[in-house]
């Protein structure tokens, strides 16, 4: 068994920053609050269900395509056996979950009240589609939407596509594999790269201009909005006592997807609040980082980072 590495989505990763470097008192505020909660379920569900694949066994070799993306269609995962191929949707949604084949929507009842949202069963349909054409019918495709909310109660009415709790995955795929036991078989490793050649590159999130001004400083990672100050080698948090020498790369990673990807010595100073020009040069050089210019027009190029992973 091979599983692809999953990584935390770019949108979630700028939504962080950007509600970490906004005000409280802005209206916009508690929107991003509600963006930020939605992305990090929705990704925790990813990645609990990436974990029970770990302990999934079987003779059968297969691999794990985690966030598989082509054209307009992204698959939370693509599963390939031998003898089918598995497209899981996932959902990390609580509450009372009804589907119903005839009203084509997913309805949510949480605490008395009731919404709809999208139909998972219709994303399956085309992405089913999609992965037939690329395969060229020659390999079933069955998709399954996996619920990994333990709490959610599932309602389903008439579904052609498996509807399941993450608890009875292994279970159901060792009903496919029992089910198609006799169908031909083909090279795991083969499909796996012909999907891995078709996978469309990943785009960078580009967000609308910020309409507001954006807090500064170095944030105590442990005491929210906590502002750190440098001193004697080391960012200190006043209210914690927490010292870090490193501090400073969150901020350096908000300001890459905040501001822009180059950086100059006064323009750290600025957003980090770091009045010593000295510090600001050490702490630069001491990062590594690439650098375009000379003197005056030095930057430094600010490398991709996702500080935020607690996965780490």
């Amino acid at each position: 068994m091979n599983i692809v590495e999953r990584k935390r989505p770019a949108i979630l990763i700028y939504l962080e920053a950007l509600l970490a470097r906004t005000p409280s008192h802005r209206p916009e505020y508690p929107f991003l609050t509600e963006k930020v909660r939605r992305r990090t379920a929705g990704f925790a569900g990813e990645s609990w269900f990436d974990k029970n694949w770990l302990h999934y066994e079987t003779s059968e070799p297969f691999r794990v395509i985690p966030d598989f993306q082509i054209s307009s269609h992204q698959m939370d995962a693509l599963c390939i056996f031998p003898t089918f191929i598995a497209i899981i949707e996932i959902k990390n949604i609580s509450g009372f979950i009804e589907m119903d084949h005839e009203t084509r929507q997913l309805i949510r009842t949480k605490d008395g009240e009731t919404i709809g949202m999208a139909n998972p069963d219709d994303q399956l349909y085309r992405h089913e589609k999609k992965i037939q054409q690329l395969t060229n019918y020659k390999i079933p495709v069955i998709g399954i939407v996996v619920f990994t909310n333990s709490t959610s109660v599932l309602k389903v009415s008439n579904i052609k596509r498996k509807v399941i709790h993450l608890s009875g995955l292994p279970y159901t795929l060792d009903s496919l594999i029992e089910q198609y036991r006799t169908s031909p078989k083909f090279d795991v490793h083969q499909l796996c790269s012909l999907f891995l050649t078709c996978q469309s590159p990943i785009k960078p999130y580009n967000p609308e201009p910020i309409p507001y001004p954006l807090l500064t400083g170095v944030f105590c990672p442990d005491c929210t909005f906590s502002t750190m100050s440098y001193s004697r080698d080391f960012w200190r948090c006043p209210a914690c006592r927490l010292k870090q020498r490193d501090a400073h790369l969150l901020a350096l990673q908000d300001y890459r997807l905040l501001v822009g990807e180059t950086i100059s010595n006064r323009e750290f100073r600025q957003f980090t609040e770091l009045r010593s020009r000295t510090n600001a040069t050490l702490l630069l050089k001491r990062s590594g980082f690439q650098t375009i210019g000379t003197h005056k027009s030095l930057h430094y190029i600010i490398p991709e980072m996702d500080l935020r992973d607690k996965r780490k």
